[in-house]
């Protein structure tokens, strides 16, 4: 199957997902979720697909937003954020209640919406070196995917803010002993342990294995989908300040911000 934002393959009964911009760190846009939306459609059809792994291509998982495109849009006046909220969260819904055990294979650089996609799957094993950036912050946004709810549920309100008000950096060592991730080990050793969960994954009992994700998400994730309605307002009044066109211009032009707090 071609895709035109991502790489999918069919192999010994497992569909890779693989994001497949590495020029610009492999963004979560509007039109890679659709063709991620479509990927997961086919796998969760496909009674040959049991199991399903994400991951970037180039060496790093995603960037998150393409923050490029959002100052091209600010120049010519273009606001499309809740059209852009909505179609991550309804891809974020279909990543985790699809009934097919799922993967996360992290790499590199894991931000804003790529750390949404990385804490929906089941499984997620990142290298220790790995690069967590709670980045939403640091241009003036506030955070989509469900970030916030994943967070919230996996460390607590206090470190939840701490990570989201401050845009702060984890490894994937401190995001697995933060608990929000699932393991993390050297980078030699990355593909030898996914390889671990793919082989297990795939040749279990798949149908049981969906019955079990659909008794947590009843009893942990009732209340995501809602989050993710409150996320489109949210980033939408964002969009819409000073502070968060100034925080893209700088991050395009490379220099720090000038908040005013407007």
């Amino acid at each position: 199957m071609n895709y035109e934002y991502v790489f999918f393959e069919e192999k010994d009964q497992v569909g890779y997902i693989i994001l497949n911009n590495p020029e610009n760190l492999n963004p979560v846009t509007v039109e890679v979720l659709a063709d991620l939306t479509q990927c997961l459609n086919y796998c969760e059809k496909t009674d040959s697909v049991r199991a399903i792994v994400i991951r970037g291509s180039g060496g790093n998982f995603s960037a998150g937003g393409n923050v490029k495109r959002m100052k091209e849009k600010i120049d010519n006046n273009i606001n499309e954020v809740k059209y852009g909220v909505r179609a991550g969260g309804e891809f974020i819904m279909r990543l985790k209640t699809i009934s097919k055990p799922t993967i996360a294979w992290i790499e590199g650089a894991v931000a804003g919406a790529g750390i949404s996609i990385a804490m929906a799957c089941d499984f997620s094993i990142a290298a220790e070196e790995s690069k967590f950036v709670f980045a939403f912050v640091n241009i003036g946004y506030t955070p989509d995917g469900g970030l916030t709810y994943f967070l919230t549920k996996a460390v607590g309100t206090v470190k939840a803010t701490n990570l989201l008000m401050s845009g702060r950096k984890l490894t994937g060592s401190e995001a697995r002993d933060w608990g929000i991730i699932t393991e993390a080990v050297p980078s030699e050793k990355l593909e030898e342990t996914v390889r671990k969960y793919i082989q297990k994954y795939s040749n279990g009992p798949t149908k049981t294995y969906g019955t079990i994700k659909t008794l947590i998400n009843r009893v942990s994730y009732t209340e995501l989908n809602a989050c993710m309605q409150n996320e489109v307002e949210a980033q939408y009044l964002c969009s819409l300040t000073e502070d968060h066109k100034e925080a893209v211009k700088a991050f395009v032009e490379k220099r720090r911000p000038v908040f005013k707090g407007r």
